[in-house]
């Protein structure tokens, strides 16, 4: 295995990969702030929730549904959209959701260095509780893949390092960023090969449809009753780390069933937890 990454000629090219709720909007939020930045939300996740093959409708029971869904969104059409020119962009950034990638991770661009976004199962699961009770989502979460989700980051993480022979890939924690951003972020970008700017520390307050981010036209972006939900609004009207309102307070009774869900996610958040990025 070599021991550095090749960096590509041209802009940096960084894909940031992490599990639902963990704080990934912010951070996108936080790098779109630098102002040299060309902006993927979410492009795998986009291309098998609500491309051709619409996984998503097993789970969604919401109004106007058809809004999140285009079958333009395959994996050729991301790897063509994420291999474009873009002038006067300094950095190709994309935040991605594993569980997009599950069932192959050789979609995956090997010209992107990756990185890794993690938080507490409890406190993630905790979120997606109050997320399920602000939208029609379905509740049951035994047969859907975020059953997994943690051991996928983790199976991801080991074929970065092995198939894309990336060494050792950056991982932040979510409490960590949220508390010490300064810190946590100098170390992110020193780690990823591109520069460290104050702006990446406060940003606009705004809505879905002021961003002019790649792949934000189907999915939740596309969706008003969910993109105005806890599931994004926080992040996009929050003005920086830890200015949004905590929603994920005790308050919230977190079902059986995710309670094992939590439980059986330990080991592999731990040992991801162990390699990260330290404040």
């Amino acid at each position: 295995m070599s021991t550095s990454f090749t960096k590509p000629s041209g802009p940096a090219r960084i894909m940031v990969w992490s599990t639902p709720r963990s704080v990934s909007t912010a951070l996108a939020r936080s790098m779109s702030a630098r102002g040299d930045t060309e902006m993927f939300w979410e492009p795998y996740l986009t291309c098998y929730n609500f491309g051709p093959k619409q996984n998503a409708r097993r789970f969604l029971k919401t109004p106007d549904e058809e809004s999140m869904f285009d079958a333009k969104y395959t994996y050729s059409y991301i790897s063509g959209l994420l291999n474009n020119e873009y002038p006067g962009a300094k950095v190709i950034f994309a935040k991605c959701m594993v569980e997009g990638i599950r069932d192959d991770f050789s979609v995956v661009e090997r010209n992107f260095k990756h990185s890794f976004l993690i938080r507490h199962p409890k406190k993630a699961f905790r979120s997606m509780t109050r997320l399920m009770k602000s939208v029609s989502l379905d509740q049951n979460l035994v047969e859907h893949p975020y059953v997994n989700i943690y051991d996928d980051l983790e199976r991801f993480y080991r074929y970065v390092e092995s198939a894309l022979d990336q060494p050792a890939p950056p991982i932040i924690d979510a409490d960590d960023l949220v508390s010490q951003p300064e810190k946590l972020l100098s170390k992110y970008c020193d780690a990823m090969g591109i520069a460290y700017t104050p702006k990446m520390l406060e940003w606009e307050s705004v809505d879905a449809s002021q961003l002019n981010w790649h792949c934000a036209d189907a999915g939740a972006m596309a969706h008003a009753q969910i993109s105005q939900s806890l599931l994004l609004s926080n992040a996009l009207k929050g003005v920086g780390f830890g200015k949004a309102p905590d929603l994920t307070g005790d308050d919230v009774e977190i079902p059986p069933h995710l309670e094992e869900i939590i439980e059986n996610s330990l080991p592999a958040y731990e040992k991801l937890y162990a390699l990260r990025i330290k404040p």
